[in-house]
């Protein structure tokens, strides 16, 4: 039989970190990893209530408040006060009468320590290897939690990666979170965005030349990205704009890890880690003969799918109110946005996603006139003379809308009852207005 005693042990024992708190968001344990990663004592927050510990600014943010207001799993990234970068995994613990007990939140350290011993030879590769920006994980939908699981798990083991999704998904969002998580994090991450190089010169991008070895090479020659990131990880965003020739030298790097440099006879070696991206099905590509075969398999040894915002609706709202509250932060205001304003937008398309989103909440925060955000300021922000071009009279515009609204919502709920919920109107008039439009 194993005690109270031996399971905090056990615990003590464990790889991740342990932060427990009760139903009411009062700290009553965390383990030694959590002390180790974090840098903070177990006296200094057990007792003391997550909320505290935010507004006082040990934690820039905390899984465990949103799970106590939603009864669900999320993940969250936050800054310690002692400067660490961590992400936390919350999760509800219910009592037999499934109320809940506890909070549990397995913790990582997802700090990126850049290397002391790398020091740039000129202003481009100093931009590349410079400090990256903070990168703010916030999901509650599963789609999303088992995204950052899967990522996790591929930090740790040592392959190529291939990340597919929308543009405005996230793609590099989580190649960042593998290289924290991952061995590699002390030294670089360096992206290069595929799509934005001319062929003529990607290759000198990726493996760089020799002094003089071309009418307008530098003089003292240039590194490549794969020697930039010595030991550390290379990003190539947009992969499935890469030329075929590009392609196979990628290829041959990839089974070899060494290249020639432009105008160089001399193989270099190095150690790195190829994350790749696209928004583009590669599969596709390769029936029309745009990528290769034997490329796709190589880069994706591990295969993570990020789904657009709009199959994973759960995250819309807790990341609208991250980025209100971040415009409250920093204009030093207390904005609020009504709930109808949040489900009309659950029935948007989002093709931007995260990224189209937030410029939403942006445009409501800057243009709200009061402090609370309603659906009128979102449809005075939108393009009204687009709107009379597209559908001409007050009634037409009116029902296409409301036509359109109703169509998203019922392909999510198919029930006149759940619709009515939700619009905060009767059963019969949800009906009716479904009847009208020939929803139903």
């Amino acid at each position: 039989m194993i005690f109270e005693g031996d399971l905090f042990s056990i615990a003590d024992e464990l790889g991740v970190g342990i932060y427990v708190a009760n139903s009411k968001g009062v700290t009553v344990w965390v383990n030694k990893v959590f002390e180790e990663i974090s840098l903070i004592h177990k006296e200094e927050v057990i007792g003391k209530t997550l909320k505290e510990l935010v507004d006082s600014g040990y934690f820039s943010n905390s899984a465990t408040l949103s799970v106590i207001k939603n009864n669900k799993p999320v993940t969250v990234s936050f800054n310690a006060k002692t400067g660490k970068k961590l992400l936390s995994q919350g999760k509800p613990l219910f009592d037999e009468h499934g109320n809940l007990k506890y909070v549990v939140n397995t913790i990582y350290d997802i700090s990126s320590i850049e290397p002391e011993n790398i020091e740039p030879e000129n202003q481009k590769e100093e931009k590349l290897l410079e400090k990256l920006p903070d990168t703010n994980i916030i999901a509650q939908d599963s789609k999303m939690l088992n995204v950052i699981n899967l990522a996790l798990k591929a930090a740790k083991i040592d392959l190529p990666v291939l990340i597919c999704g929308e543009t405005g998904v996230g793609k590099e969002m989580i190649a960042k979170l593998i290289h924290y998580a991952s061995d590699r994090s002390k030294f670089p991450f360096v992206p290069l965005n595929c799509a934005a190089i001319p062929e003529s010169l990607l290759e000198s991008e990726l493996f760089g030349y020799e002094p003089g070895s071309f009418t307008g090479a530098s003089n003292k020659g240039k590194k490549g990205i794969f020697e930039l990131a010595q030991k550390g990880i290379v990003f190539l965003d947009e992969i499935g704009d890469m030329a075929l020739l590009s392609q196979a030298k990628l290829l041959r790097f990839l089974e070899e890890k060494q290249f020639i440099k432009l105008g160089g006879f001399k193989p270099t070696k190095v150690d790195i880690r190829v994350i790749a991206a696209t928004n583009k099905n590669l599969k596709e590509l390769i029936l029309k003969e745009r990528f290769r075969k034997d490329l796709y398999y190589r880069l994706s040894a591990i295969h993570i799918y990020i789904p657009p915002l709009r199959e994973r609706k759960q995250d819309i709202r807790i990341l609208t109110k991250y980025f209100l509250d971040n415009l409250n932060s920093k204009y030093n205001t207390k904005k609020v946005i009504l709930s109808e304003v949040l489900n009309l937008l659950e029935t948007l398309q989002l093709e931007g996603n995260v990224r189209e989103l937030k410029h939403i909440v942006e445009r409501l925060y800057f243009n709200s006139r009061y402090d609370v955000i309603t659906l009128n300021d979102y449809y005075e922000n939108t393009d009204k003379v687009q709107i009379v071009n597209d559908f001409g009279t007050l009634k037409n515009i009116i029902d296409s809308y409301e036509k359109n609204i109703l169509q998203k919502l019922y392909k999510d709920y198919p029930s006149s009852r759940k619709i009515a919920r939700i619009l905060h109107i009767s059963q019969s008039s949800a009906f009716k207005k479904l009847k009208k439009y020939n929803i139903i």
